[in-house]
């Protein structure tokens, strides 16, 4: 049976004793991810990957710096376990190149026949924000359901945007636990408990994105921001909307202080243009750029407008709702899923923001 993969399109299927391995096209020209079991010959550039992985400060379980035999050692015992139907490795290749492998670890306990633990999902950089990672997670569903594991569980650092692209995929939240494991350039960190019924209803569509359209139009956002401190002194956030045609119908840059308006927050701004224009409460297909990760009440807006997509820059590590501190977004309950893209062009965005409230300060800019 071949492996359907939400948002791409089947093209070729190679026999295998294993997994079913999966080739599939995604939206982006004519470049082929396959997504196929790993064997021992992919074993150097599983080994790069997770030593790359690991000197990001990664959590998949190393310290920094992680030696290449320790890692080549590390794959070579998981490929043993999958030849023994205890694990399962998959990789997605595009091109000759590995961009991202994830795992499931088959439970043995005689009470959990029906479980599994998805682990060491790793996406390498090249490769983040084009749906890869999703992509994967959804072929490594598909080899469960096969294997008749129903049930999946993981544990999702806190640190970086994972718990929120595991609620995007449709996973829930058991709990956390404080200084569960030390990172991997150090410091104790917590960790999420998440799971997911694969019978239970599945989470939106997924599809592979353009970053040269996403950086073009957090541009025109960062423009925006910078409008709004050199004209009228506000906190310099920008946000664009941008029509499922690729027409821009909304702009908005912070206007608080200006407007004496506590909602008037640049994502709003530019979503009460956007409705003007299609004369629509609703901007359904639309994508919303801003370049900081909106809050809790502009998290809300965009579910109420069913924007299809947001994407910011720089996360906002006090009150961003987007999945650095809350998820009010990807809450499941929700009747409307917005997909989330974090971190464009987020070095530029934040360092506007840092050097606005420096120069408030009276502080040297960086």
């Amino acid at each position: 049976m071949r492996v359907p993969v939400p948002g791409t399109r089947a093209v070729a299927k190679q026999t295998s004793t294993g997994p079913t391995p999966v080739a599939m096209e995604d939206n982006q020209a004519s470049a082929q991810l396959r997504i196929v079991p790993a064997t021992a010959a992919d074993i150097d550039a599983l080994s790069a990957l997770l030593v790359e992985t690991v000197a990001s400060n990664g959590s998949v379980g190393f310290m920094h710096p992680l030696p290449m035999e320790q890692a080549r050692a590390f794959w070579t015992a998981a490929l043993e376990e999958a030849g023994q139907g205890r694990r399962v490795v998959l990789c997605a290749w595009r091109d000759g190149e590995l961009l991202a492998t994830g795992s499931l670890a088959l439970v043995q306990a005689p009470s959990q026949p029906h479980r599994a633990e998805l682990t060491k999902v790793m996406t390498a950089p090249a490769a983040r924000g084009a749906g890869v990672g999703a992509i994967l997670v959804r072929a490594l569903e598909q080899v469960a359901r096969e294997r008749g594991r129903r049930l999946l569980t993981l544990d999702a650092s806190l640190v970086e945007g994972a718990t929120s692209f595991y609620r995007r995929l449709g996973y829930h939240t058991t709990g956390d636990i404080p200084e569960y494991a030390y990172k991997p350039l150090g410091g104790l960190g917590a960790t999420r408990i998440m799971w997911k019924l694969l019978d239970a209803r599945e989470p939106m569509r997924v599809t592979a994105v353009d970053r040269a359209i996403d950086e073009r139009h957090m541009c025109h956002a960062l423009d925006l921001a910078e409008r709004a401190e050199k004209e009228f002194d506000e906190i310099p956030v920008g946000a664009v909307v941008v029509s499922a045609a690729g027409e821009v119908i909304g702009e908005g840059w912070n206007r608080n202080i200006l407007d004496h308006d506590p909602s008037a927050h640049a994502e709003i701004m530019a979503m009460r243009q956007a409705g003007q224009a299609l004369s629509n409460h609703r901007l359904v297909g639309a994508t919303l750029y801003v370049t900081l990760e909106p809050c809790a009440m502009c998290a809300m807006a965009l579910v109420h407008a069913r924007i299809a997509r947001v994407v910011y820059g720089a996360a906002d590590p006090k009150t961003g709702a987007c999945g650095s501190v809350f998820d009010v977004i990807g809450d499941p309950r929700h009747n409307h899923r917005v997909q989330v893209q974090g971190g464009v062009l987020g070095e530029e965005a934040g360092r506007r923001l840092t050097n606005y409230f420096r120069a408030k300060r009276g502080k040297p800019l960086v």
